[in-house]
């Protein structure tokens, strides 16, 4: 099965320009529109300002050892749920759906990688329930709103914590869930939200979906589709259009299905499209915003050097 980075052959002569797109602003022009197929190994220009899948996972850890350090100090014992293993096969494998000719003939719709991280991971441990003066030390009061947490470390700590005590120390408001949230993501006020690359891939990918260039190359697919005797219309749902779920996903209906899902797609190149213009939107956002996403990129790197200080 060729699982290598992906070959991407500009054709020659070939160039989509700016136009008039469903919203009435312009398309980002395109020198060249890549051919291809399989995204296993392929980057997008906004993953810069972001975590790796591999750093997130260091990330996540390093907020349990600060939620275990704020448990102790209430007088409690932390036990951290179990860390989901890192994907293997690249996180954009599938960001347009299935492409892999080899795996749509053996699996169907069904990814192989996802099903086989949820076999490799070790069932939970059987653990006492957590008692009620737990569950309070590690998330605070059950009734408060999103404005009764504190937005950055620094306004926690001037608040000073809220009207419960353990071990002699006030539990912080929203417990010591929200406290090593804060330290980790919202130290103090004017840090850019760690949501804000995130926001703007969305929105690339919406202004993707509505571009004239990627709506042309879903209609061709769904033209092909047609030719083999599937009534769809998002290259992106097959599954979903097709009501598969569960074993389905990989029975013979899913099997015939998904090899005529990914010829098409490689015949109308849906793939390179798609790849091409969600890049041109992305680098459009990165223009717009440069000196916000400076200031993610430099914080990201900010924690995960403390990520790393707390996790060796």
């Amino acid at each position: 099965m060729a699982t290598a980075a992906v070959a991407v052959l500009a054709l020659a002569g070939c160039s989509a320009t700016a136009s008039d797109g469903a919203g009435g602003s312009a398309e980002p022009p395109i020198d060249s529109m890549p051919t291809m197929l399989r995204t296993t190994g392929v980057s997008f220009p906004l993953e810069a300002y972001e975590a790796t899948p591999e750093q997130q996972n260091t990330l996540s850890r390093a907020q349990n050892v600060l939620v275990g350090r704020c448990m102790s100090r209430l007088g409690f014992t932390y036990r951290p749920p179990a860390q989901p293993p890192v994907p293997t096969t690249g996180a954009n494998a599938r960001v347009f759906g299935l492409t892999d000719p080899d795996e749509a003939a053996r699996y169907g719709y069904l990814n192989p990688a996802v099903a086989k991280a949820q076999q490799q991971q070790p069932l939970p441990a059987l653990a006492k329930a957590p008692t009620q003066a737990e569950l309070l030390a590690l998330n605070g009061k059950d009734d408060l709103k999103p404005t009764d947490l504190p937005a950055t470390l620094e306004e926690a700590k001037k608040a000073g914590g809220s009207d419960i005590a353990f071990n002699g120390q006030k539990v912080p408001v929203g417990g010591c869930t929200r406290e090593s949230f804060l330290e980790l993501y919202a130290r103090k006020a004017g840090e850019v939200d760690i949501l804000f690359v995130f926001n703007l891939k969305g929105g690339a990918e919406s202004k993707t979906r509505e571009d004239s260039r990627v709506r042309a190359a879903d209609k061709k697919w769904t033209q092909c589709m047609a030719k083999a005797g599937y009534t769809l219309n998002d290259p992106m749902n097959a599954p979903k259009e097709l009501a598969l779920a569960g074993p389905e996903l990989s029975g013979p209906r899913a099997i015939t299905a998904a090899k005529a899902d990914v010829q098409c797609k490689q015949q109308v190149n849906l793939i390179g499209v798609h790849y091409a213009v969600t890049k041109a939107y992305q680098q459009q956002l990165i223009e717009q915003h440069a000196e916000t996403l400076a200031l993610a990129k430099d914080q990201v790197d900010s924690r995960l050097r403390l990520a790393a200080s707390l996790t060796r």
